[in-house]
C-alpha cells in the first residue's frame, strides 16, 4: 500500500486505461472490483461529493445517468458517496440545505465539489440553490464559499468549465466559467457539451485515490484532452489527401464542412460515446469543437462554416489548407521507407480504421487523365497487392 492506495490498482494502470479509451475494455470489466477494494480500503472511505448545478440544462447529470461502464449505480455505490445533488437526491427545500451545510461542516478540507453549469455573476437569481431563513441562495455566491472547504472543485461541462452555451453572446447573465471565479482551491475543468461520463468519473477516480491530475493551460486532465480529435480521426488520411467532402454527409475530411477536430483536444475518436457505440464524425457530422474553450462563440463558430485559421504551437498562424498541403509534402518527403514497409507488410490494411474504407467506397470519384499521387495508404495497398499477384 503507498499513501493509503493499495498496489493492486497503481496509478501507472489506471492511467494507461484512461488514455486507451473504450476501445480496449471497459472499467467494469478490468479495474471496478479493484477500484472498489482501493476505495474500501482508503482511510475514511470514499471521499463525499457535492454535485451543484448553476445555468445549466443538466445534460452532464443526464450523461453521468447514461454511463455503461461503470452504471450509475457503480458509480453511486462503488465510487463516490453523492451526498449533495439537485437532480438525485430526494430531500428538497430547507431539508436539502441542511444535508448540504451538514456534508460541508463534517468533511472540511475533504469533500469534492462538483459544479455543472455556469456562474451567472451578473443576474445571480438566474441559478439559486433555494432558501436559507427566507433569504435566496444564489448559486453563484455559494459555489465560491463551498469552494473553500472542499479538497478540490471539478467543473463538469462546458458552461462549467468555460461558460459555454451558458456564456455565449451576448451573455445577459454575465455567466463565467468557475475557474474565472474560484480563487485558493485547484479547479479542474472537464468540458463537454455534455461530458463523457468516463472524463467525469476518471477524474472523479483519479483525485480521489492519487490526487490531482495532470492538467493543461486550461485546467484540463491531459489524460483525457492530451491530444487533438484531428490527431485520431479515422478520416485523417482524406485530411492529408486534400480530399474534403462538399457537404455534411458526404465522404472525405469534413474539414470544409465546419469540422472543429484540428484546434479541439479531447479523445472522442477513440472513446466515443453511448458505450462506444458512435461520435460525431462517425455520424457524418462535423466535430463542433465542444469540448473547446471557446466554444460556442469564437472559432468554433458558425458550427458548419469552414474553420478558416489553425494556431499551430508556437503560436504559428496559417490557413487549414496551408497546414494540408504542407502536411502532405513533409509526409511524402520523411516516412518513404517506413511506409514502404508498412505496405509490404500489410500493416496499414490491418490497423486503418474500417470508416475510412466505407467512407471511400460510399463515394466513388472517376479517375480522369493522369492519376495524381495519392498518400491514402488504402489505395496504395491495393496497387500494391495487384503487382506482386502480376
Amino acid at each position: 500500500m503507498s499513501n493509503g492506495v493499495p498496489e493492486l490498482l497503481t496509478r501507472r494502470r489506471f492511467l494507461r486505461f484512461c488514455l486507451q479509451g473504450a476501445a480496449y475494455a471497459s472499467l467494469s470489466r478490468l479495474l471496478l472490483p479493484e477500484l472498489g477494494e482501493a476505495l474500501r480500503l482508503l482511510p475514511g472511505g470514499k471521499p463525499p461529493v457535492i454535485w451543484i448545478e448553476g445555468t445549466s440544462c443538466t445534460g452532464n447529470s443526464i450523461s453521468l445517468d447514461n454511463s455503461a461502464d461503470p452504471t450509475l449505480r457503480e458509480v453511486l455505490e462503488e465510487i463516490i458517496d453523492l451526498r449533495y445533488s439537485q437532480l438525485f437526491m430526494w430531500p428538497e427545500g430547507s431539508r436539502a440545505m441542511d444535508v448540504l451545510r451538514s456534508t460541508v461542516k463534517d468533511n472540511r478540507d475533504r469533500f469534492i465539489l462538483v459544479v455543472e453549469g455556469g456562474l451567472p455573476l451578473g443576474l445571480p437569481e438566474a441559478a439559486v440553490m433555494g432558501e436559507e431563513e427566507g433569504r435566496i441562495v444564489p448559486v453563484a455566491a455559494l459555489v465560491p464559499e463551498l469552494a473553500a472547504a472542499a479538497r478540490a472543485v471539478v467543473a463538469v461541462g462546458n458552461c462549467a468549465a468555460f461558460g459555454g452555451p451558458s456564456g455565449a453572446h451576448p451573455n445577459p447573465t454575465g455567466t463565467k466559467g468557475v475557474w474565472k471565479v474560484v480563487t485558493g482551491r485547484p479547479v479542474i475543468n472537464v468540458p463537454g457539451c455534455p461530458a463523457h461520463p468516463d472524463w467525469t468519473v476518471g477524474t472523479l477516480v483519479h483525485i480521489i485515490l492519487y490526487g490531482l491530475p495532470r492538467v493543461d493551460s486550461f485546467l484540463r486532465p491531459t489524460m483525457f484532452f492530451g491530444e487533438l480529435v484531428h490527431d485520431r480521426c479515422p478520416r485523417r488520411f482524406h485530411f492529408f489527401n486534400g480530399d474534403f467532402a462538399a457537404a455534411p454527409g458526404g465522404a472525405g475530411c469534413l474539414l470544409k464542412v465546419g469540422c472543429k477536430g484540428p484546434v479541439t483536444h479531447a479523445d472522442c475518436p477513440t472513446r466515443k460515446f453511448n458505450d462506444g457505440v458512435n461520435w460525431c464524425i462517425n455520424a457524418n457530422n462535423p466535430c463542433i469543437g465542444c469540448a473547446a474553450p471557446d466554444f460556442p462563440d469564437g472559432g468554433t463558430s458558425p458550427f458548419f462554416a469552414r474553420l478558416t485559421d489553425i494556431r499551430v504551437p508556437p503560436g504559428i498562424e496559417t490557413t487549414a489548407l496551408t497546414v494540408t498541403k504542407a502536411v502532405a509534402a513533409v509526409t511524402a518527403a520523411g516516412i518513404g521507407a517506413h511506409f514502404a514497409a508498412s505496405l509490404a507488410t500489410g500493416r496499414f490494411g490491418k490497423h486503418m480504421p474500417p470508416e475510412t474504407e466505407e467512407f471511400r467506397a460510399a463515394e466513388p470519384r472517376p479517375q480522369t487523365g493522369k492519376p495524381k499521387l495519392s498518400l491514402n495508404p488504402l489505395r496504395l495497398l491495393r496497387r500494391f497487392r495487384r503487382q506482386r499477384t502480376r
